[in-house]
């Protein structure tokens, strides 16, 4: 393995051996392989990829899909069925809640059992022990047993143990969420400093803002298998059509999702069904899919879709996004529906918005679709950031990502009762 690469996974499988009947392990253990009584369970099956050093992968999949498991697998925890695993550095892992931990000793004593695991001198335990109780927070409980402690101090002092030994690859399962929103807030900046400084991060979470904010790549599983590897935000996208997909199967009558090609420059990951498209889209100052304004100016788009007359209920949603793909808002119009037996049916929409943003570059996302009731909608072309816009200012006057043209209505002397 070379010096840029953290982890390596080779053909990595994990099979179970289920058994339908407490009888028939027994009966496993006296045939010596003669004849099979159980059934396999391949967890994770032809898994391999490159983790280089200092990079934040995220992984995604619904549950069952291998995504703890993978993590067991690389943090040794489980042996592989089959493949190979190699890994550079030390390791620590944030798995289960209270793996690791010994509950009859005190937060303590199992600081120091966890810092030996992961390789430390006893003296360099004893050099992070204040910054690891004062990271955890727990105050006096660090002196109780931990099977006194309630999950959220279980997983703050795990999470201390973890990240302030610095390792070299950090593995989480979850865990953060257990935290409350101070507590996660103080642990991603901690990971940031971690990656900054170097150390490789595999992170498990249902949350894809998190990963989109967090992860400069992103693998998603599905069905013990890579379904996609990439940016955060097209496996999420990915992920996202799957979810979708099967919700619309659910109903009898609903046509596949499928891959559509991207509109826009550079790789993009569009989907939807055969029912219509986005043809075109562009700024109506540049005549382009790309632009540049000023804060507060008002930014036109044109786009021009087109679906069939079955369409009942046709819009059209634009969604305005920062660079890590997180929404920040947007709207959606209705479409003049088709006649009757028009084989095409094409509309030129054009939107406008004032573009109260913080300077920096935004995406914009459009969505056809069919919405036949409220809250209701199919998606029939999503194209994901498929415009670009540059916003520029001289100097903000508000607070956060977005001004919400905020004003001071009114204001006079008052006096004190």
């Amino acid at each position: 393995m070379s010096a840029e690469l953290s982890i390596r996974v080779a053909d990595l499988g994990k099979c179970y051996q289920i058994y339908d009947r407490p009888r028939d392990r027994l009966m496993q253990m006296l045939v010596r392989g003669r004849r099979r009584y159980y059934r396999e369970f391949w967890a994770l099956s032809g898994v391999s990829l490159d983790v280089p050093k200092g990079e934040a992968l995220g992984i995604i999949g619904r549950n069952g899909s291998g995504k703890s498991t993978l993590l067991q697998l690389v943090s040794g925890v489980l042996s592989p069925s089959t493949g190979t695993i190699e890994t550079r550095g030390r390791l620590a892992a944030l798995l289960e809640l209270g793996s690791g931990f010994n509950g009859d000793l005190t937060g303590r004593e199992n600081v120091f059992l966890n810092g030996a695991i992961l390789g430390l001198e006893r003296d360099e335990i004893d050099g992070r022990f204040a910054e690891i109780a004062d990271f955890a927070g727990i105050g006096d409980f660090i002196e109780q047993p931990v099977r006194t402690y309630s999950s959220g101090m279980l997983v703050r002092l795990a999470f201390a143990v973890s990240a302030c030994v610095e390792p070299d690859i950090l593995v989480i399962d979850e865990a953060l969420a257990v935290g409350d929103a101070a507590f996660q807030f103080k642990c991603l900046d901690r990971l940031r400093r971690l990656a900054a400084r170097g150390t490789t991060l595999l992170f498990v979470s249902h949350d894809m803002g998190m990963i989109k904010n967090f992860c400069n790549q992103a693998l998603y599983l599905a069905g013990g298998k890579v379904r996609h590897r990439g940016p955060p935000d097209e496996v999420s996208e990915m992920y996202f059509m799957d979810l979708r997909d099967e919700q619309r199967q659910l109903a009898s009558g609903q046509p596949r999702l499928r891959l559509k090609p991207f509109l826009g420059a550079g790789q993009g990951m569009a989907f939807g069904t055969d029912e219509g498209a986005i043809i075109a889209a562009e700024f109506c100052g540049t005549g382009a899919m790309q632009s540049t304004c000023m804060r507060g100016e008002t930014v036109e788009l044109e786009v021009t879709v087109r679906f069939a007359s079955t369409v009942a209920a046709p819009s059209l949603s634009v969604s305005v996004q920062d660079k890590r793909m997180i929404n920040l808002g947007g709207h959606f119009f209705a479409l003049t529906p088709g006649a009757a037996g028009e084989d095409d049916v094409v509309r030129v929409v054009r939107v406008a918005f004032a573009a109260r943003f913080l300077a920096g570059r935004y995406f914009i996302t459009l969505r056809l679709e069919n919405r036949p009731a409220p809250r209701t909608f199919d998606v029939i072309d999503r194209q994901p950031g498929v415009l670009a816009l540059e916003v520029m200012e001289v100097e903000p006057a508000f607070l956060g990502p977005v001004d919400l043209d905020m004003r001071l209505s009114a204001q006079r002397a008052g006096t004190l009762s």
